[in-house]
């Protein structure tokens, strides 16, 4: 894999990743899918973070799925199952990122593209960004997670019918079934759109998203709500004792002269 595939920036509090592979649509080959699961496990200690930006170069499309070229050499059990569990592991890093991640969508995702996307907590879109899980055009199935993050989404039934027909949903059809968080106008560069939809958590202490994401990722995994309730006061205890919570708690507090 060339070493410019994958782009990363920090800026004002968040991690942005680009995957730069535009002559092949953005295509995962097997080494953009590992590069890009030691980027979000290594940034992953960062304390100051308190969003993650993951979009696709270009205008076109945010990710086209697997590179059907390289993939077409794994023809074993074995060797498929291994495959997917290697992209599992990218994606599960996503999925558990500490604080919440956003698929930029510049453009289209289909297949693997999708599932990249729905492992993402938001899903940002162009007016012209379609998404579709067309796996089964290619008599195959979901196979890194997808599935169950699509039905998390938008229901069992729809997520079903969304899978069985391949059908690409254009961004406003996306953002009606609530696949897509926001879609910004025809016209509007995009990256104000992300911006737009970055600025409230920009108000946020980093600890304070963590906590967010953590009871959230717990919530994802199907933790019991004893497990839950337990992770909720384990942050919360974090953030009571921060300094930037009281910082903030003085400025409300009523003065104490007089």
């Amino acid at each position: 894999m060339s070493a410019d595939q994958i782009h990363t920036e920090t800026r004002d509090r968040v991690l942005y990743i680009t995957i730069n592979r535009v002559e092949k649509h953005n295509a995962l080959s097997l080494a953009i899918i590992a590069r890009l699961g030691r980027v979000f496990k290594d940034a992953a200690a960062d304390q100051s973070l308190i969003a993650a930006v993951l979009r696709g170069a270009g205008e076109k499309t945010f990710a086209a799925g697997g590179d059907l070229r390289e993939l077409a050499n794994l023809r074993t059990e074995q060797e498929a199952r291994q495959m997917a569990l290697d992209a599992k592991d990218t994606f599960n890093a996503i999925r558990d990122f500490p604080v919440p991640v956003i698929a930029a969508m510049n453009g289209n995702a289909f297949g693997g593209g999708g599932e990249l996307a729905v492992s993402c907590d938001f899903r940002v879109a162009t007016s012209r960004a379609r998404i579709g899980f067309v796996q089964g055009r290619l008599a195959l199935a979901t196979a890194w997670g997808g599935g169950p993050d699509l039905l998390d989404l938008v229901g069992r039934s729809r997520g079903l019918r969304l899978l069985t027909t391949c059908e690409m949903l254009e961004a406003h059809q996306a953002l009606e079934i609530g696949l897509y968080d926001a879609v910004g106008a025809e016209g509007e560069d995009f990256n104000d759109t992300v911006e737009k939809f970055l600025e409230p958590m920009r108000k946020q202490a980093p600890q304070s998203m963590r906590a967010f994401k953590a009871v959230t990722n717990a919530h994802r995994r199907g933790e019991t709500r004893a497990a839950m309730h337990e992770i909720e006061t384990d942050m919360f205890v974090k953030t009571w004792i921060h300094d930037d919570h009281w910082e903030a708690a003085e400025k409300v507090l009523p003065s104490k002269k007089g």
